[in-house]
């Protein structure tokens, strides 16, 4: 199974064809960190998180190239296609086909975009082939991480800027593995490995999640402090689990968009 998912993630990155099982976007919740962009750690999509389809391509909302990657984002709902403006290039896809359009020149896909919860959702590989975005598997991670200048400036991101107070040590510290939420509790829980050779039980762990709204309001944490140090636990050498309360959301007025982290050492 552990070949499988990796051979599936590998040639996320390309356009050769393949042969898959079907990766539905409720069996994909069982590996919920999908990508990191910059130092920030992707860790929920509403309505679903990104997920290999069939053809081992990663399919990320249409949304998330706009919130997240500073894009700018339009769907047609009658003729069911969606313009992408992002890194330079224009990308025009169409619900169910193959064919796109970028910078007004026709290519062929091998899979294609498709409706999950009412949402679009298409393969990141398509917008960024051929930019100077950085793409990099993590195949001991399973994870893709993304890395631009700008993507640092899109709505979401941007708003850790001006929270973001403490002196970093390591931006890098931790490896944040997976998470759960449980909605009926309201907890949260972030779990991570640290690099050998830290004790974090010495410095400042600073995961400073920060919750997104889909009206726009969002929650952080300007940095960790001394107090609030009971959240973070280490339940074996080389892991630890970081437990914060989010409050329920009435998903008919106002829902959890996105969950982000960093994975810091500071001060």
């Amino acid at each position: 199974m552990k070949i499988r998912l990796l051979i599936s993630l590998m040639i996320v990155l390309s356009f050769g064809a393949t042969n898959m099982n079907v990766v539905s976007a409720q069996a994909q919740g069982q590996v919920p960190i999908h990508l990191k962009v910059n130092d920030h750690y992707v860790l929920y999509t509403y309505p679903a998180s990104p997920f290999v389809d069939k053809k081992g391509r990663l399919l990320i909302p249409l949304q998330v190239a706009e919130d997240i990657l500073g894009g700018k984002v339009s769907y047609n709902a009658a003729n069911k296609t969606a313009a992408v403006d992002l890194l330079g290039r224009n990308v025009t896809a169409t619900i169910g086909s193959p064919e796109i359009s970028v910078n007004g020149e026709s290519v062929t896909m091998d899979t294609v975009p498709i409706m999950v919860s009412n949402a679009m959702f298409l393969p990141v590989s398509i917008l960024l082939k051929d930019t100077d975005a950085k793409m990099e598997w993590d195949s001991k991670r399973g994870l893709l991480k993304l890395r631009h200048d700008s993507f640092t400036e899109s709505s979401v991101l941007m708003k850790f800027k001006g929270q973001d107070l403490a002196q970093v040590i390591d931006a890098n510290a931790f490896d944040l593995i997976s998470f759960d939420w449980d909605k009926k509790k309201d907890v949260l829980n972030i779990h991570a490995t640290y690099k050998s050779g830290i004790s974090p039980a010495f410095k400042q762990i600073d995961f400073n999640p920060m919750i997104v709204y889909s009206k726009g309001t969002y929650t952080v944490d300007p940095y960790s402090k001394p107090s609030s140090f009971h959240k973070v636990k280490i339940t074996s050498h080389g892991h630890l689990v970081y437990t914060m309360n989010i409050d329920t959301i009435d998903a008919d007025k106002d829902y959890v968009k996105y969950i982000t982290s960093v994975a810091r050492l500071i001060n």
